[in-house]
């Protein structure tokens, strides 16, 4: 898979072409996977990233970009993501609604209900942890080193 250059020295979260859902990534290799052109979120989207919670600090633009993800009619099998950094695939994952009885054992972006916030959390498996299988990818150390070099890990 081709380097995106907006990725090369940021985090990046693409959607997927194609039609996929979250129940489909499952299992795949994340090289299988094909990103859209443009990234969903990126560097100048991000207003901070904390580590320890992985809750995503995000642009008010941005964050409306996420909300209508949601937009009806939902998605109750998750809408793939790809998490960039330096230009390369990370992880893969779902945006991912309440509204939905399917248990996921993914990494998921749960729809944001706060209307006075901005951000977004990274959590594994959905309704919970428990559900989650594998390792975790999120603190992966190409990921801590951009956000630390950009300036937006928290």
């Amino acid at each position: 898979m081709g380097c995106h250059p907006s990725t090369n020295h940021s985090f990046a979260i693409y959607l997927l072409s194609g039609d996929l859902s979250g129940i489909d990534i499952l299992g795949k290799d994340i090289s299988e996977l094909t990103p859209q052109e443009d990234p969903l979120i990126s560097g100048i989207d991000i207003q901070s990233y904390d580590s320890t919670t992985h809750t995503i600090e995000l642009t008010p633009t941005a964050y409306q970009s996420i909300q209508e993800l949601y937009s009806l009619p939902v998605r109750v099998d998750g809408l793939p993501f790809v998490v960039y950094a330096t230009g390369e695939p990370i992880y893969a994952g779902a945006f991912w609604t309440p509204l939905s009885s399917l248990s996921y054992e993914g990494i998921v972006i749960l729809q944001p209900m706060d209307p006075d916030s901005t951000s977004i959390r990274i959590d594994l498996g959905y309704p919970g942890q428990d559900f989650y299988l594998g390792d975790d990818p999120r603190d992966d150390p190409r990921i801590i080193e951009t956000l630390k070099a950009n300036g937006k890990l928290k």
